[in-house]
């Protein structure tokens, strides 16, 4: 009867430890949500979370990237700081569609790649796209006035600001 109750014991774990284990289909990976950053962080940068502009203009559809905008304090506001989010696109393909070339750097752990593309006369950009798992984050310093201040300068003290908010940074 031990042998009969031991043989069914052992069969019963071999079963168990050949099973496939979880059944059921892979879940599609969630994008961050770029206006989720805490109204805290986004005033302490010095941007004015009054001024969050979230998603796209009227009848404009952009499914593989989420918008979230910030404008600075104050008045007189020279530049925007746009946030997008997507698990549709990463950094490489940031890279290998920059344009007008830039430069790989790192912020906070995080890969990173930094260049600008023409906006238009009168307007100044500077993108800063960091590898977010799954996906890419792209800062865009949109910046109004030719006063000789550099949009990357600002807009990488923003990201750097707020890095820390973003989704953990990978391993």
């Amino acid at each position: 009867m031990r042998k009969r109750v031991a043989t069914l014991v052992a069969a019963a774990a071999l079963l168990t430890g050949c099973s496939d284990g979880v059944e059921g289909s892979a879940v599609a990976a969630e994008r961050w949500d770029p206006c989720s950053i805490p109204d805290e962080a986004i005033q302490a940068t010095g941007l004015d979370p009054a001024t969050r502009d979230e998603g796209w203009s009227d009848g404009v559809v952009v499914d593989d990237w989420a918008r979230c905008e910030y404008m600075v304090q104050g008045a007189s506001a020279a530049y925007a700081l746009s946030l997008l989010s997507s698990v549709d696109h990463t950094i490489v393909e940031v890279r290998s569609n920059s344009n007008r070339g830039g430069s790989d750097l790192e912020v906070g752990g995080r890969d990173a790649y930094i260049y600008t593309t023409e906006s238009g006369p009168g307007i100044r950009d500077c993108k800063i796209a960091l590898d977010v798992p799954p996906g890419v984050v792209v800062f865009t310093m949109l910046y109004q006035e030719d006063d000789g201040l550099d949009a990357c300068a600002i807009g990488l003290e923003h990201v750097r600001d707020l890095e820390g908010s973003l989704p953990a940074a990978p391993k």
